[in-house]
């Protein structure tokens, strides 16, 4: 996936969630050791694993940056209540489970983990 793919992923989440169009959220990609992908909230900075994007499908690669976006929203980096009430809210918790379970066998195939 390149990078205007990436930025127009971006706008329609923003879009959904409603986050203003003139907040401005950048994505770059990074190698990463051990995560999947972040977020700075000081400067609205998503960073995405660059080796493991090339691995992942794009659901998998819209709930990354979903997932991201929601912290954003939230301006918040905890994964608690409100946080998992935003994202059950667009997406289903038992599919949740599936595209994590999908991202985090990357990850470790990845890094050779097993």
């Amino acid at each position: 996936m390149n990078t205007k793919q990436l930025r127009k992923i971006l706008k329609e989440l923003k879009n959904e969630l409603e986050i203003p169009e003139d907040e401005k959220i950048h994505i770059i990609l990074r190698p990463m050791k051990t995560k999947a992908a972040s977020i700075s909230l000081k400067n609205g900075t998503i960073r995405l694993n660059k080796n493991l994007i090339k691995k992942l499908d794009e659901e998998c690669i819209k709930y990354l940056i979903l997932h991201e976006l929601i912290h954003y929203k939230l301006r918040s980096t905890n994964h608690n209540g409100n946080f998992q009430k935003q994202l059950c809210n667009k997406i289903k918790e038992t599919k949740i489970r599936e595209i994590e379970n999908k991202i985090i066998t990357n990850l470790l195939e990845l890094y050779r983990i097993f």
